[in-house]
């Protein structure tokens, strides 16, 4: 049996678009990516027309199709700009989401499209360093894409 070829956890990470336009960078300090991709269902029931009375079977359509994401990480001063103008913001700003290194081009894989960064929290805490957490939502579809450098 053949080995799977891994990503390291590090590799999975959000870039927001920078200047100039269609440059990607990856704001400093998220240490932690989370990113869910969900499918809305519409529920309906399908009776037997043959015999009603035996259990009718649940068929699904596909209603919507949706992304959020959330990381976390130390507080880079280099980053508070960057992410407090995308929040601040009220359009989507472009983004992509890697998994696996941008440079990866047998196996790099990345979502692109906008997003709206959701949520910007600061924490600290005597004797630690300063923490952010971030949220983002899609705006919009996006669409999956290969490496190419």
């Amino acid at each position: 049996m053949a080995r799977p070829t891994t990503f390291v956890g590090s590799s999975v990470a959000l870039f927001l678009e920078g200047t100039p336009a269609g440059t990607y960078t990856r704001p400093c300090g998220l240490t932690n990516h989370t990113f869910t991709f969900t499918k809305n269902a519409t529920d309906v029931t399908v009776p037997d027309c043959a015999d009603p009375e035996l259990p009718a079977w649940i068929e699904r359509g596909v209603e919507s199709l949706d992304f959020g994401g959330s990381g976390t990480g130390v507080l880079a001063a280099e980053a508070v700009d960057t992410w407090w103008e995308a929040f601040n913001s009220t359009e989507s700003i472009n983004a992509r989401i890697y998994v696996g290194k941008p440079t990866d081009t047998a196996n790099g894989r990345y979502w692109q499209g906008k997003v709206h960064v959701t949520s910007f929290e600061v924490t600290g805490e005597r004797g630690n360093k300063a923490q952010v957490s971030v949220s983002v939502v899609s705006d919009g579809e996006l669409t999956l894409e290969t490496v190419t450098v």
